[in-house]
């Protein structure tokens, strides 16, 4: 009878203890709704002239995780911080970044003079926890 009542009180505890876990989702934030996994078809081309090396291009499905972004207003894409406008868009030379009804899509152009390659992301949210 004493085996019992202790591991009725140690599952007690137990289920007290997960039940205090603290949530990652900050109450009234904007960024709630782009944090999460999203299930992407990342695109890969390159471009360029015949002495950058054959030209390319890959598709594979992927999964990629949005979260919080170090400041209370930006979010983390890529290991990259950035700052959405009101319309969930982001745009710097060579990359952008439109989040939308739990979708998103990201280009990113890299290289050097005459070579490169394009790198995009389409997708959508298929987890809110990041």
């Amino acid at each position: 009878m004493k085996f019992i009542s202790a591991v009725l009180i140690l599952i007690t505890g137990l289920l007290f203890i997960d039940s205090c876990k603290k949530s990652d989702i900050k109450p009234g934030d904007f960024r709630n709704k782009y944090i999460g996994k999203y299930e992407v078809v990342e695109h890969v081309g390159s471009y360029g002239s015949i002495e950058c090396g054959e030209p390319y291009s890959r598709e594979r499905d992927t999964v990629i995780i949005v979260n919080y972004g170090e400041t209370d207003t930006t979010i983390n894409v890529f290991g990259r911080d950035v700052k959405l406008d009101s319309s969930g868009i982001f745009y710097d030379y060579h990359y952008s970044l439109r989040l939308w009804n739990d979708s998103i899509k990201s280009y990113l152009m890299n290289g050097g003079l005459g070579c490169g390659q394009i790198v995009t992301y389409l997708g959508r949210r298929v987890s809110e926890e990041p």
